[in-house]
């Protein structure tokens, strides 16, 4: 273990958050730590930093190292979430609680190297509002290369957003960002086009990776799925403030040809009534499809982009309410949990395991 470092004091916020995921990630957190305050003191962060490690439902040994290792660390704030709520959530969690001015997300699995981090900050220092690391040198499988080389290209065609690795587990970003950010299910993948979206400059510096130490990876070759993730995302920016500008031709490019098809089978029958010519539509299958057609883009009309409106902005307030572990700004044995709709709850200290969890408002975490 390295030297102790001094303790953040909690007197002002720290200037530098660093939010770490994990999910049955024990066997690297100690190390990980380590590593990230010895690089905290060489870049003379000592007392001016805090790592937020995010126990993702884990069922190894996390939740037991993680309350020793606070106990040990001042500047370590874990947080332990009910179940295993994937990646997006976990960070998320951590952003909401961070307090640094600028806010470091790494991955805990130590494939993304501590000592990078100061190469993203000083990144940041040129104008940028989020840098993500870029691992030019990937020590990966050549299957998992090519899908990743795939998926990167794939993302940069569509967006028009220059950059080599949007999925790196090592991103360094202003509090602003990762305020801002909403980011759930698999979106994590996108972080670096969030921000691009909503208008912050977004670049990108070249990282090591070395390969996992421990455990196994639960990397998925299958990343169709991210493509649904990326045109939900395309979609919520054009048409969030506007949906009517999708759903509305959409309905009337349906709408409109049923409609005049439906005049025309109803002129046949009325000639058919008043002079013996024509058809009754009855005998008619096209009239049944075109009234079929004509109510589809009515339900396309009043409920489609209801649903999906209303998701995207029930998504975002729900962020607000995660369930979160903190000490208080003296850095007292007091947790407070905020929240329990999205199934996260605080972990209790070993020496205080039976102390109640206490509800705040929303305004005790802002």
């Amino acid at each position: 273990m390295s030297a102790p470092m001094e303790e953040y004091s909690g007197s002002s916020p720290p200037r530098l958050s660093i939010v770490v995921p994990a999910y049955n990630e024990a066997q690297s957190l100690a190390e990980l730590c380590d590593r990230i305050s010895a690089m905290a003191a060489r870049e003379g962060l000592d007392g001016a930093f805090e790592v937020i490690i995010v126990d993702d439902g884990s069922r190894d040994e996390t939740r037991v190292l993680l309350a020793r290792m606070a106990a040990e660390r001042r500047y370590l704030r874990p947080i332990r979430l009910r179940r295993n709520s994937g990646k997006s959530l976990a960070l998320t969690a951590g952003f909401r609680l961070a307090r640094g001015e600028r806010v470091v997300m790494i991955d805990a699995d130590l494939q993304d190297q501590p000592e990078d981090i100061p190469v993203l900050l000083r990144k940041m220092g040129e104008g940028h509002d989020l840098v993500t690391g870029w691992r030019r040198s990937r020590q990966d499988t050549l299957r998992r290369r090519m899908v990743s080389l795939l998926f990167n290209g794939t993302v940069k065609r569509m967006t028009g957003l220059a950059l080599h690795d949007f999925n790196c587990g090592l991103k360094a970003m202003s509090r602003e960002v990762a305020r801002h950010l909403c980011i759930y299910g698999h979106h994590h993948r996108y972080i670096p086009l969030h921000a691009h979206l909503a208008g912050f400059r977004v670049a990108e510096a070249p990282i090591q990776n070395t390969a996992r130490k421990h455990g196994t990876s639960r990397y998925r070759t299958l990343r169709y799925q991210g493509i649904f993730d990326l045109l939900t995302i395309l979609f919520n920016h054009k048409y969030g403030q506007n949906p009517m500008h999708f759903f509305g031709p959409l309905s009337a490019m349906i709408a409109i040809p049923s409609g005049l098809f439906m005049l025309w089978m109803t002129y046949e029958q009325m000639m058919f009534w008043l002079f013996g010519t024509g058809f009754q539509v009855q005998n008619r299958p096209m009239f049944a499809m075109a009234l079929t057609a004509l109510i589809l883009s009515l339900i396309i009309f009043l409920t489609g982009f209801v649903c999906d409106f209303m998701l995207h902005h029930r998504i975002r307030d729900r962020m607000d309410e995660i369930v979160a572990l903190s000490r208080d700004s003296q850095f007292s044995d007091e947790f407070r949990e905020v929240g329990r709709s999205t199934g996260v709850a605080a972990m209790m200290p070993v020496e205080s395991a039976e102390t109640p969890l206490r509800r705040v408002t929303r305004a005790d975490v802002a």
